[in-house]
């Protein structure tokens, strides 16, 4: 991946120059021979809205890499274990979620680490690579390793297509909760015609496990260049397959409506988090402002987002409002009282 890539730029630094891989952390996976490559960050706290910006901010002259063979993820420093994995659909409140959490000492926020994405293709175009589960739980453990005295929890958000390797990741962490964040479908539509995501153009992302997993019989060909008729269909598929995850495993569902206050009303608790007033109190203020623009106050979406889309053809959506209507039956039903 293009992304990936520039991540990696920076001074090599070889074997005999690195002491241990405390302080670095795992950004890309290559296949044969099998590598790592790693990013060098030290001390600082992962607080941006995605693991790539973090990186971007670090001065070009502090930026350096290095390269393991995959077998140095069993040699690695001390880690906190998994609090949460969040799950998501996109544009849907869960870059909130992090941010508001990743202001809290005690927390390891990984927003979308591109490792992970780098594992989940290395395993869709590689079934035969064994060891599968034990890779992943040591590049969380890469991941959540432990910097800083007050660190005890880890919470990890996964890219908006990894959600067909949900029972994956509930296999490698049982008992870890997992939270799936979900919208109203047009709105999340809306969001992208503002704002194309990578996954919403043609052939920028592999979406190959997600369409496998929840293909359209009969469906027909899209024009060139319609990016609508693709964003409805990724969405459409995104939706069914987090209805699928949602009936066979026990999911913490988490409507975009409920946010922020769900956080303090019950999440923290949920994932056995706490904060003293005065941690709680930042969170609360964190929440307040953008979950990209930190330093820009939420007045909420254009009012052209709360108007569900005039759709070309009769089917646009109606797949994705189906699964989201059900979605909110389960919740509704799951919550106290």
């Amino acid at each position: 991946m293009l992304a990936e890539q520039a991540l990696l730029r920076g001074r090599e630094v070889g074997p005999a120059e690195r002491q241990s891989l405390h302080g670095w952390f795992p950004v890309s996976l290559q296949h044969d021979p099998a590598t790592v490559w790693w990013r060098f960050l030290g001390g600082q706290r992962f607080t941006a809205p995605f693991f790539e910006d973090s990186l971007a901010s670090q001065a070009v002259q502090d930026r350096r890499v290095c390269t393991t063979p995959l077998s140095a993820l069993d040699d690695l420093p001390e880690s906190v274990p998994p609090a949460a994995f969040i799950f998501h659909v996109s544009r849907c409140g869960s870059t909130l979620l992090t941010q508001a959490l990743a202001t809290l000492p005690q927390c390891i926020v990984m927003s979308e680490p591109p490792a992970l994405d780098a594992f989940f293709r290395l395993h869709h175009r590689h079934p035969e690579h064994s060891g599968g589960t034990h890779t992943l739980r040591r590049l969380v453990a890469a991941l959540g390793q432990k910097r800083h005295p007050a660190e005890r929890h880890l919470v990890i958000k996964f890219d908006c297509w990894h959600l067909p390797w949900i029972p994956f990741v509930q296999a490698a962490f049982p008992g870890t909760p997992i939270v799936f964040l979900y919208r109203e479908p047009s709105e999340v539509l809306a969001s992208h015609r503002r704002q194309r995501g990578r996954q919403m153009v043609p052939g920028l992302i592999d979406l190959s496990r997600l369409a496998d997993l929840v293909q359209r019989p009969g469906a027909l060909e899209l024009a060139p260049g319609d990016l609508d008729g693709h964003a409805t269909r990724v969405l459409e598929s995104l939706y069914r397959c987090g209805l699928e995850m949602s009936a066979a495993s026990d999911l913490v569902l988490m409507d975009y409506g409920q946010l922020p206050h769900v956080i303090w009303n019950g999440l923290l608790d949920i994932l056995g988090m706490e904060c003293t007033p005065t941690e709680l109190a930042t969170l609360q203020a964190r929440s307040g402002f953008h979950s990209k623009h930190s330093g820009s106050r939420f007045q909420g979406d254009p009012a052209q987002a709360s108007a569900a889309p005039s759709p070309p053809t009769p089917e646009r959506l109606d797949e994705a409002t189906r699964c989201y209507q059900q979605l909110e039956q389960w919740r509704l039903a799951r919550s106290p009282g």
